[in-house]
């Protein structure tokens, strides 16, 4: 093995998964899969994957990855970081897998104020009507645009289909002008929602609650680059324009 080390965020865990899995390769998939299963507590396991580093398997389940050693007998869960590079390779796995997911919601699900112009950049913003920061955020957009930035904005009510916006949402989400609601919805501008009928819209509202849970979002606003880099909570816009558009 390398210098590669691995290193666990606080609430890392090392766990012995099964004494009697001790090839070097992994054990049989519907074997290590039970295993990891009855040991982490979930049901959403990602078949193992070989990393760069010799004997070293990664897993997911659910927003957290894990590293299996010697065969399967041992699970390390937390960050796999290359000291010798300066690379964490967790994070990347990470930016994968929101890219992936990110990439699947379509944009027709989305609630897009576009870049004037050329566009040069993209955010996804999770985002709940009834958050503070969110609102602060949103009356900012006009300046993201007119750098070249477009917004794309997912729907993640807080507290589910029991949250103080998630009708709102669906009523941004089911308008004839989504773009004018939005900004209605946030205070941005004066007016009323429509109310919201039963329209074909309005279940994006409960699968970008379900995308943001999957790729753990914990909070709005949640801010997203195209690369899968994350940005939790309200960034001003001049630090939002160097950090996508000026940045090396």
């Amino acid at each position: 093995m390398n210098k590669t080390v691995i290193l666990s965020a606080a609430a890392g865990i090392l766990l012995l998964i099964g004494a009697s899995l001790q090839a070097q390769e992994p054990a049989a998939d519907d074997q290590l899969t039970r295993l990891l299963k009855l040991r982490l507590g979930s049901e959403q396991i990602a078949p193992p994957v070989e990393t760069e580093i010799d004997g070293v398997y990664m897993t997911r389940f659910g927003n957290r990855f894990a590293y299996l050693l010697e065969g399967g007998r041992y699970i390390f869960v937390g960050d796999l970081v290359d000291l010798e590079q300066g690379r964490n390779l967790t994070e990347l796995s990470r930016r994968e897998m929101v890219v992936d997911e990110l990439a699947a919601f379509g944009s027709e699900k989305r609630v897009i104020f576009p870049a004037v112009d050329e566009e040069k950049a993209v955010l996804s913003v999770f985002t709940d009507t009834s958050c503070g920061y969110c609102q602060q955020l949103h009356r900012e957009v006009e300046y993201l645009q007119q750098a070249g930035i477009s917004v794309h904005y997912i729907p993640f009510p807080r507290g589910g289909n029991r949250g103080p916006g998630y009708q709102d949402l669906k009523q941004v989400w089911c308008s004839q002008d989504p773009l004018e609601a939005m900004s209605i919805a946030k205070k941005a501008r004066p007016g009323d929602l429509d109310a919201a009928e039963n329209c074909e819209s309005a279940q994006y509202v409960d699968e970008g609650y379900q995308l943001g849970n999957r790729i753990g979002v914990s909070g709005t606003p949640s801010l997203y680059t195209a690369d899968g880099t994350h940005f939790n909570g309200y960034v001003p816009y001049r630090e939002l324009i160097q950090r996508l558009l000026m940045s090396p």
